[in-house]
């Protein structure tokens, strides 16, 4: 879930992007996935970049060797070690990430089947949405073996459950 600070963040990271050009969009949203990710991944990492007991400057020095101090990311992850924001950082990028899905006039599709969609379904219903939503889809499919058979298709805040699971409980509730 995205918070306020997160949003203030990734709003004027991609401002910043956006001013420099497409090449530069690219390459922040990329580099800020790969910083949330060894973030995520080592959690004491963010505890020694938000460690009140060691300087600013001493954790601007760790950051800098593990990051580098070029580019838009690395300048956020200086501002966010100084304003002791390091723990948002994986929030804003998922911000970014949404704000360059609408940049990019893209919808983020989540797609959940019980076995693998064949190509040519995946593509249908790619073409399917996009005629409806009027935007580029980008899919990303889930198997869950409990859906037993059909498909729910997430989006925004609309869900489309079309599940061979939610039709028999659908049933059992109307037969109760």
């Amino acid at each position: 879930m995205s918070s306020e600070v997160s949003a203030v963040y990734a709003n004027a990271l991609f401002s910043l992007a956006e001013e420099q050009g497409d090449t530069v969009l690219q390459q922040t949203r990329a580099d800020l996935r790969e910083c949330a990710l060894l973030f995520s991944l080592n959690p004491d990492l963010t505890r020694l970049l938000s460690l009140p007991t060691v300087s600013v400057e001493e954790r601007l020095d760790i950051a800098k060797k593990i990051f580098g101090d070029e580019g838009l990311t690395c300048r956020l992850l200086a501002l966010l070690i100084d304003h002791h924001r390091v723990a948002y950082l994986g929030e804003i990028a998922d911000d970014f990430d949404a704000r360059m899905l609408d940049y990019q006039n893209t919808v983020e599709v989540r797609v959940t089947t019980a076995v693998p969609l064949q190509p040519a379904q995946s593509e249908r219903l790619t073409a399917a949405l996009s005629a409806k939503l009027g935007k580029s889809i980008r899919i990303t499919e889930h198997i869950d073996r409990s859906v037993l058979g059909g498909v729910i298709v997430q989006y925004g805040d609309t869900r489309i459950d079309n599940s061979v699971k939610y039709r028999l409980e659908t049933l059992k509730a109307r037969l109760s």
